[in-house]
């Protein structure tokens, strides 16, 4: 039904509004359609005729604003909410101008409540459901006050939350630029699901005794994050909720320590990484180490989603304690070369390039039906034999015939064919890496003959390598004569 400039249906004896089809620039929504009151704005009301409207003022007949019902309204400066709203949707704001809003005393729902940090609200005094300090905006609830939403642009660097606060809602700090320091009270129980997401400038939060819980994602992308001290109350954390702080650029790692309360019993720390105590073990959360070799400890059973993304390591040891690795637990390990499986006894070795190759490698690892942790060598050889660059192939191989485990025959041959026909370029490629790693894999392989031997050991002179050189000496002496000297340099 049309009405003037509004078109709207009958619900309940009472008008809903459905959409808006005038041009006037300040638009007053009647209290009264037909005799019956105004109750409702139906989602995206105003948003398809809506751009050119500065200023629309809701009668206090309405309790209920749609979803999205000023979305899009680009021109919109100005939204006066009379006294009678009672519930706001989602998205009622979005695309608009709108920069200051007033709640007034018959506010109690706000749909989602984060969407509003983009707009200075001033609330009531005898609002019975919010309040706001001026950058925070909290919901009362029974056991205390919820932190909502905050200003995004508001500039203040340091912010010290509301006494009596319980919970940091969802969302809450979400893409706040400038929070630089926040201080938590006591009282505060539950940071939740991404709350704190692309604060990038956040650089310290304290965390109060009596904080339990930590959702998922609550600080992502904060990557200014230096690090966190956990307090001895805490027992839940959400996925990535510490792990993905990370940037885009490998230089934005975020969180770089963890330090927890030595009362906590779910949660330790120590020099290189954060852990979660389990039933059977323990769960390795985070690594921060400096390390370019270690050794998972050998309680760890687990290691969670990219536990160890972003880290230093070159080489990886795996105890045969770890039951289960994440998909993504070595997610963008630019510099890891080694992965050592105990329970094999095996070292694999990590090419650099492609990255995605690399994610691709350390992540088949796979459990069996009973509960035991393998990795894919099948699956290793195939990528192995796919790979464009020959010398990276040829660095595969040599670690593949060093640990031959389920290693077919054919495939062993193909091995040594390959090595044999690229052994220069590999001897020279290994001079310039300066590897003893890599041509002590050449020997162990039993790549190393008395054929070429001499070959090898001009051409490691020739880079003047005597580390190399000098290792080529001692397998030729060992190996292929029965003289006995000393030729370590």
């Amino acid at each position: 039904m049309l009405w003037n400039n509004y078109r709207y249906r009958v619900e309940d004896d009472s008008i809903v509004i459905e959409d808006y089809c005038g041009e006037e620039l300040d638009v007053s929504i009647p209290a009264e359609i037909e005799g019956l009151p105004v109750k409702k704005i139906a989602p995206e009301a105003f948003s398809i005729h809506g751009a050119m409207i500065e200023r629309v003022e809701v009668p206090g007949s309405v309790t209920d604003i749609g979803d999205g019902a000023f979305k899009m309204c680009m021109s919109l400066e100005e939204l006066v909410l009379q006294e009678g709203v009672c519930r706001i949707g989602e998205n009622v704001l979005l695309v608009t101008a709108v920069t200051q809003l007033y709640l007034p005393t018959t506010v109690e729902k706000l749909k989602c409540p984060w969407e509003w940090g983009k707009v200075a609200i001033d609330v009531a005094q005898e609002n019975q459901h919010y309040f706001s300090d001026g950058y925070g905006l909290y919901e009362k609830r029974e056991d205390g006050y919820a932190l909502v939403a905050v200003r995004a642009e508001d500039q203040r660097v340091r912010y010290t939350v509301a006494s009596n606060t319980t919970v940091i809602e969802r969302h809450a700090f979400e893409g706040q630029m400038y929070i630089q320091e926040v201080e938590l009270p006591e009282g505060v129980i539950s940071i939740e699901e991404e709350a704190f997401e692309s604060c990038q400038a956040l650089r310290r939060i304290v965390l109060p005794e009596g904080l339990t819980r930590i959702c998922a994602d609550a600080f992502r992308c904060c990557i200014s994050l230096e690090g966190l001290e956990l307090p001895s109350t805490l027992k839940d954390l959400g996925e990535h909720a510490v792990t993905d702080t990370y940037g885009w650029s490998p230089s934005m790692n975020g969180i770089m320590y963890m330090r927890v309360h030595p009362d906590n019993p779910y949660f330790y720390h120590d020099a290189n990484a954060f852990y979660q105590r389990r039933e059977n073990g323990s769960l390795l959360i985070k690594y921060f180490g400096k390390n370019e070799v270690w050794k998972i400890p050998e309680e760890v059973t687990e290691l969670g989603a990219m536990a160890l993304r972003r880290s230093n390591l070159r080489e990886i040891i795996i105890p045969e304690t770890v039951k289960s690795i994440s998909k993504d637990a070595f997610a963008e390990c630019g510099r890891l070369e080694c992965m050592e499986f105990a329970a094999d006894g095996v070292k694999l070795y990590v090419p650099e390039n492609p990255v995605y190759r690399k994610g691709e490698i350390s992540s088949l690892f796979y459990r069996d039906n009973a509960g035991q942790l393998h990795y894919d060598y099948e699956t290793y050889d195939s990528l192995l034999a796919d790979w464009s660059q020959i010398l990276i192939r040829c660095r595969m191989a040599a670690f593949r015939l060093e640990y031959p485990v389920q290693l077919p025959t054919a495939r062993k041959q193909a091995y040594e064919a390959l090595i044999a026909e690229h052994l220069k370029d590999l001897v020279y490629d290994i001079c310039k890496r300066d590897s003893l790693r890599d041509l002590a894999a050449l020997g162990n392989a039993g790549m190393i003959n008395a054929e070429h031997i001499e070959e090898m050991i001009d051409w490691t002179t020739a880079c003047h390598r005597g580390k190399l050189t000098g290792y080529l000496l001692e397998y030729q002496q060992e190996h292929f004569t029965e003289n006995t000297f000393d030729f370590s340099l």
